[in-house]
């Protein structure tokens, strides 16, 4: 791993990407695999202009571009739609692969005990959970924390039931504690993970949004699972993301470009760092170190 020293800095607005001195990518790259909040989206949940050109240089250069989220599966749809991408992706941190008609593939659930212990952790911490399946999530509260955001970036209104029965038990993907209170959820998730163990993975995807998921439903094993599906090696793949779910993706791909809006301990978890989603970040990292590294090669 790179020092802090030698890794790029962020870029200035008008720059072409990141500083140059920094490490470069081993290899072309062949795939990207990006995070969607505050990485390919800005806080504002939009798509630059920049952003846009940036996906479509990829296509010219035949390169690979996908996402990997903590989004469900229905919350791929909007991005597809400004995109026009029909690709393999992952949602649900690497639970649910899905193919370009957002058909699951693959998933990973949570044992339904693990699920039913996680809920009654975060409703003993004062927070109304949400269940994910593979096709709508459920809560209680529909005025709760964050729930109107969720339905805005997701395109789809939560189901409203007095409880989680036995039969929702069985189908849940993810586990969400939602809480504006950063702080609080922050002890939740030290906690959380203590208290579930090797059973599940407890993680924020934002810091107002903490995620439990199967244990073998992170980005890391989705950036394999997506490599495989393009047929490129996971060394030839430049992953980039913001959250601290996005760490085991920056470390297992070839390439790891964290977001400078990200923590300190995302950046550390990557070869290099960008400017952040309100800077076109995501643009940058990808003209400097996608395209960049096709450059370098000799390639077109």
């Amino acid at each position: 791993m790179a020092s802090r020293e030698a890794r790029s800095r962020p870029a200035q607005d008008q720059g072409i990407g990141p500083v140059s001195d920094g490490p470069r990518p081993a290899e072309p790259i062949r795939l990207v695999v990006s995070d969607i909040d505050g990485t390919l989206v800005n806080h504002a949940k939009e798509l630059t202009p920049r952003t846009r050109a940036a996906i479509a240089a990829l296509e010219r250069a035949g390169i690979g571009f996908t996402v990997t989220t903590a989004r469900p599966p229905v919350g791929l749809r909007p991005i597809y739609a400004m995109l026009g991408l029909q690709v393999t992706a992952a949602a649900i941190n690497g639970g649910a692969i899905v193919d370009g008609a957002f058909n699951v593939i693959a998933e990973k659930l949570l044992a339904p005990d693990v699920a039913r212990r996680a809920v009654a952790f975060l409703r003993g911490r004062g927070l109304d959970p949400w269940l994910f399946t593979d096709t709508h999530w459920y809560l209680r509260d529909p005025d709760g924390d964050n729930v109107g955001l969720e339905t805005r970036t997701i395109g789809q209104d939560p189901v409203v039931v007095e409880d989680f029965g036995p039969e929702l038990y069985g189908h849940v993907l993810k586990v969400i504690g939602s809480c504006n209170d950063h702080a609080l959820l922050a002890r939740c998730e030290t906690d959380l993970q203590r208290e579930l163990g090797g059973d599940a993975i407890a993680t924020r995807s934002q810091s107002y949004y903490l995620d439990v998921t199967n244990p073998a439903a992170h980005k890391g094993e989705a950036v394999k699972s997506l490599a495989e599906a393009f047929g490129v090696p996971v060394s030839a793949v430049l992953t980039i993301g913001d959250g601290t779910n996005d760490i085991p993706m920056l470390q297992a791909a070839g390439f790891g470009v964290a977001m400078g809006n990200g923590s300190e301990a995302v950046k550390a978890a990557a070869r290099a760092v960008t400017d952040d989603c309100e800077n076109d970040g995501f643009a940058k990292a990808i003209e400097l170190y996608a395209l960049g590294s096709q450059g370098a090669s000799g390639r077109s």
